[in-house]
């Protein structure tokens, strides 16, 4: 069996020698010999490899080429270099590989013909042309021919919704398809997982080694290593997607070469770092339910059905509800503690609206969101924390262009215009920025969660925490704490150290005044003052701010009622 890593190979050397071959896949689980900061698709895919495969691997970065170095003690494997320009010279020096590569093959498999070869590259660039034409005609038939070709599972949609997805960068799996199926999409997969990857100009070299090495270095949509020559919009206009998934992979940097693309061509998108673990698909599936409702109705120009309008943000510490009536007055709110049961404690606060108004619960519209939004089935419908802070924040104040929201799990940035979501950067991966981190913090200096924040302002000395990780961060406060630091001065620092995380989101998506900070933690005047001096702008705290989840929920489905 032959076993490649990347579709930069020559598959026309595979199907004349008639062996069976296939591509690396990832097995579940990462291989604990290969150093952690190793890539994620390389420690999971190398498992694929089993001891008697020949490798045929492209060492197209460092975690690539050190993995290569690893199966060198396993394997009989040939690392290819791909060059990342496609000018004469680099089709004659990857020829000059290939030669050798051809030489390497038969000498484990035994001869064979150049006429066979001959052969095995016309049928190969007749199938690759086919495959192009079936890309825009018929994508089953495009799924069937990949397939045949690349000996690699057909990973996207075959038939295409109103919204479709066209997805970038690294290697995707079906679980990344499935939930954007699942949340009304459809997908187009243009990463090295997808047929587009396969797509080439082709050459009538009369050397079938330089012919070959042509195809290579000339794919209509080149790969990121080849970032000068990448064409977005050639592909976008192809295409025709009404949105954009730009997937990366855990260290991995390959992938923001694109980024500062798509913010020039200023079409909806967002970007998913992906560390290939089940865990992740939660927070994957809150950034492309976020990214769907970005194109959301407002309404539907219905005739009056509802009486109430209710709004539940099912937090990771509190669950919060906000009620509107018919004439989008807020009428009703409350903040409860979550506690073990978000669903139990979601559904009271629900009942306790019915009761108190005396409405028919069909003549409530509720809308859910925040952590916990899934397991509210009770809801009329779930929308992401994201679009209801959005939502909320406009309706308080219309003119609010960014929003920071500090939660108990999570941070995010969000930038807006007119109350829709424009571009979105979010931190749930980790406690580092979030209300938890000031927790911990708090804790360990033995000080009040409330009042941290104003001891924080009277610091005396500018000390520094280098890390935001809540381990590491802990272990650095004690020893700041055990060299004689005053508490306030260590407070201090920790409050900085979370305003230089948020700040690093804010220009991410490039944030803009006016700003508004929202969320449990924007009660914690240290963390505003602190993001006030990091970003150098005034950031404004709307009245009750952990509340604009819920009630942007509830304008949701007003709006959806009566514009």
């Amino acid at each position: 069996m032959i076993v490649y890593n990347c579709p930069m190979v020559p598959f026309e050397f595979f199907v004349a020698l008639g062996v069976p071959f296939k591509r690396v896949e990832n097995l579940g689980c990462e291989f604990d010999r290969l150093n952690p900061n190793i890539c994620s698709l390389c420690r999971r895919s190398v498992l694929s490899v089993h001891s008697d495969d020949v490798v045929i691997w492209i060492d197209s970065c460092d975690s690539a080429r050190r993995t290569a170095d690893f199966l060198k003690q396993t394997n009989k494997i040939f690392p290819l270099h791909i060059p990342v320009i496609s000018t004469p010279e680099a089709v004659t020096e990857l020829s000059n590989d290939l030669k050798t590569l051809w030489q390497f093959l038969k000498s484990i498999f035994g001869e064979v013909s150049d006429q066979k070869l001959s052969q095995a590259q016309k049928i190969f660039e007749k199938q690759l042309q086919l495959l192009e034409k079936a890309l825009s005609e018929d994508l089953s038939e495009a799924r069937d021919l990949y397939e045949k070709i690349t000996k690699q599972k057909w990973v996207g949609s075959t038939k295409l919704k109103d919204k479709v997805v066209l997805v970038l960068g690294a290697p995707i799996e079906e679980n990344l398809v499935q939930i954007i199926e699942e949340s009304g999409g459809s997908v187009i997969n243009a990463t090295c997982s997808g047929a587009y990857s396969m797509i080439s100009n082709l050459s009538d070299d009369s050397n079938i080694f330089r012919r070959i090495a042509y195809r290579i270095l000339n794919r209509k949509l080149t790969c990121l290593r080849f970032a000068p020559k990448r064409n977005l919009s050639e592909l976008i206009n192809i295409t025709k997607p009404t949105m954009i998934v730009l997937h990366t992979i855990k260290f991995c940097d390959f992938y923001n070469f694109d980024e500062q693309e798509l913010r020039k061509i200023k079409m909806p998108f967002v970007v998913i770092e992906n560390d290939m673990t089940p865990q992740l698909n939660a927070q994957i599936k809150t950034r492309i339910q976020a990214l769907m409702e970005f194109s959301m109705n407002k309404g539907s120009g219905c005739e009056k059905m509802f009486d109430l309008f209710v709004g539940i943000d099912s937090g990771s510490t509190t669950t919060k509800i906000a009620v509107i009536d018919a004439e989008k007055r807020v009428v009703y709110k409350n903040v409860v503690k979550t506690g073990a049961y978000p669903a139990v404690t979601a559904k009271k606060l629900y009942n306790d609206v019915v009761e108190k108004f005396k409405r028919p619960r069909e003549r409530i519209y509720l809308v859910c969101t925040g952590y916990g939004r899934a397991a509210l089935d009770f809801a009329n419908e779930q929308i992401t924390e994201i679009t209801c802070h959005a939502r909320g924040v406009h309706f308080l104040m219309p003119k609010i262009r960014t929003i920071i929201d500090i939660g108990g799990q999570d941070s995010k940035v969000i930038k807006i215009e007119d109350g829709k979501v424009v571009e979105f950067a979010m931190n749930d991966k980790c406690a580092a920025g979030t209300g938890r981190f000031l927790e911990v913090m708090a804790d360990v200096l033995d000080v009040p969660l409330q009042k941290i924040g104003g001891l924080s302002l009277q610091h005396s000395k500018e000390i520094d925490i280098s890390s935001v990780c809540t381990v590491f961060a802990e272990s650095e406060v004690v020893s700041l704490r055990a060299s004689g630091h005053k508490r306030e001065d260590i407070l201090y620092a920790i409050h900085k150290a979370i305003a230089k995380r948020i700040g690093a989101m804010y220009e991410r998506v490039k944030g803009a005044p006016p700003v508004v900070l929202t969320g449990g933690v924007a009660l914690n005047e240290g963390v505003k003052k602190a993001l006030e001096k990091v970003l150098d702008i005034q950031i404004t705290i709307p009245p009750e701010p952990i509340l604009t989840g819920a009630l942007g929920a509830a304008v949701i489905g007003y709006q959806k009622e009566w514009l």
